[in-house]
């Protein structure tokens, strides 16, 4: 049996100019893009990120190729054309599952690595990354602490809710009611998706705009995001955040740390964790 060719691109980028990578080569034509640095399975050098991305042909792919080396802004792009029975079995392995204290995070072609944890089926299709990165991780760990402690609360909301991760990890450790608000139309209907496939589509809703278009307050929100849009929209976050009540960033570098607490007035400190270059932080509103 001839073994079909199936064209990528290797793409390697530092961390602080990665953010739209993503975005970028769906619009040159990627039908698939996965990102990886040293915090995640595929471990690159400290700082960098490796993007895989999968084309539906050759052609594209090299026009792809021409325009990001064109327009390089320090990124590194090399072809690849993976020989194999199929595309998938070729990108998938670059997927491991993501253990945490009671919950696993795996695709849909994965068996669940443990019997003793609740799992969380995401399907990495999309750009929205399987919970693998330190900054997912990060938070994950911050809810199964508070759900141990048995301080999780009913309601959650989850700004820049991406592919539903943390909404559904939320619901999976005991919360009632989840909602979630992104700018990005893609970003809901996978958040939709996910939870739907996670049989807890009745408890997370996803909802399209940003944290200014909401009303109401919750004990607990969420927010992995990243410095630059802190800097903008905790002024609309913030009052979002019942008295009382906690505020989970993450998103951060280790360095951003402090800039990123004094954004939030009428808060406390209560939590700060890192992994690798990365930190989350746990704030209680006061007043």
């Amino acid at each position: 049996m001839k073994k079909q060719i199936y064209p990528c691109l290797a793409v390697i980028a530092d961390e602080h100019n990665a953010e739209d990578l993503p975005w970028t080569l769906q619009d040159l034509g990627a039908v698939s893009v996965e990102s990886r640095d040293e915090s995640t399975m595929t471990a690159e050098q400290m700082g960098k990120v490796l993007m895989i991305a999968g084309f539906s042909d050759a052609e594209t792919r090299n026009e792809a190729a021409h325009s990001l080396s064109k327009n390089s802004n320090g990124i590194k792009v090399s072809i690849k054309d993976v020989k194999d029975d199929g595309w998938s079995t070729a990108w998938r392995d670059f997927f491991k599952p993501v253990v945490f204290d009671t919950l696993q995070i795996i695709t849909p072609w994965m068996k669940p690595p443990r019997d003793d944890r609740k799992t969380i089926v995401l399907d990495p299709g999309q750009a929205f990354g399987t919970g693998g990165h330190a900054t997912t991780k990060l938070l994950v760990s911050m809810l199964e602490r508070r759900a141990s402690a048995g301080t999780l609360p009913q309601r959650v909301l989850d700004v820049g809710i991406g592919s539903g991760v943390l909404s559904i990890a939320a619901v999976k450790l005991g919360v009632s009611e989840a909602l979630g608000v992104d700018i990005d139309e893609e970003s809901i209907v996978a958040t939709v998706d996910n939870a739907e496939v996670n049989g807890v589509g009745d408890k997370i809703k996803a909802l399209l705009g940003t944290a200014h278009s909401l009303d109401g307050q919750w004990p607990l929100v969420l927010a992995n995001i990243e410095l630059s849009v802190f800097l903008k929209h905790a002024v609309d976050i913030a009052p979002l955040v019942e008295l009382g009540g906690e505020l989970l960033v993450s998103g951060l570098l280790k360095d951003q740390v402090t800039r990123c607490t004094k954004l939030w007035p009428g808060f406390e400190v209560k939590e700060t964790d890192t992994l690798d270059d990365w930190a989350s932080i746990a704030l209680r509103r006061f007043r």
